[in-house]
């Protein structure tokens, strides 16, 4: 089984991260071997819909089960559409996490246990990955103080300190510049993520068409056609598909 766990590290010994969508990392973990696949968490300094992306990629990850420590209701809306359990309350190591897991000892949550904007912290302060709490303006939540100051703590911090700082806060608004460049031209380009059917694995089962919350996909004969402009790319199909014959990728809408 694939599960994922919000971590402050890369790994398993590390612990387990209290914020879904602005962990520093999401640590992707085959619960039969314990193989783990750690993952940047690319959504960590967005200012809106962190929670929302980061649980649209947990389901493209082809994930079943999420352990974190607190979650939001917009993400646990996706995961639920998605057919994600969600697990809330996880504390300690990863791995302790994962063996409590496997032990069956814990329980998956009926609902969201904090609200919506949980973890945009109005310091701006730098994770152990780098990232920056997003606060609710464009001021403080990239790191700039109301003082006018760009670091949270000047004043606190030696120049060298602060120098550091910024750098770093430099470099994550860098990469989500590239990110969201990215995006556009995808949009731009009229591609989008979407279930793509391997024609060669599909065996027509209809497993898909159930899953599915848009009821994006139809069998028709003995296999599965998608509707692109429908399917949504929750990742819900592959999750289920017992052949693995359902894979999320990015194909050319329309004309």
């Amino acid at each position: 089984m694939k599960i994922a766990v919000t971590s402050t590290g890369p790994g398993l010994d590390d612990n387990v991260e209290a914020r879904f969508g602005r962990c520093a990392y999401f640590l992707i973990i085959d619960t039969d071997t314990m193989q783990c696949e750690p993952m940047e968490n690319p959504n960590i300094a967005l200012g809106g819909g962190a929670g929302i992306q980061s649980a649209q990629l947990m389901s493209q990850k082809g994930v079943t089960t999420v352990l974190t420590g607190n979650c939001g209701p917009n993400a646990f809306n996706v995961f639920g559409q998605a057919g994600i359990q969600v697990i809330v309350g996880v504390s300690g190591s990863v791995r302790n996490a994962v063996e409590q897991f496997r032990a069956g000892s814990l329980s998956s949550a009926a609902g969201p246990n904090v609200a919506s904007h949980f973890g945009m912290g109005g310091g701006g302060g730098m994770g152990r990955g780098g990232g920056m709490g997003m606060g609710r303006g464009m001021g403080r939540g990239m790191g700039m103080a109301a003082s006018g100051g760009f670091a949270p703590n000047a004043g606190q911090q030696s120049p060298e300190q602060e120098l550091a700082e910024l750098r770093q806060q430099a470099a994550m608004l860098e990469k989500q510049k590239q990110q969201l460049e990215q995006r556009i031209t995808q949009l731009g380009s009229g591609r989008k993520a979407v279930a793509v059917v391997d024609y060669e694995k599909c065996g027509g089962c209809g497993i898909c068409v159930d899953v599915c919350p848009t009821g994006a996909i139809k069998v028709d004969g003995k296999q599965a056609v998608v509707n692109d402009e429908a399917c949504t790319a929750c990742a819900a199909c592959v999750s289920e598909c017992p052949n693995e014959a359902v894979i999320i990728a990015q194909k050319k809408i329309g004309k």
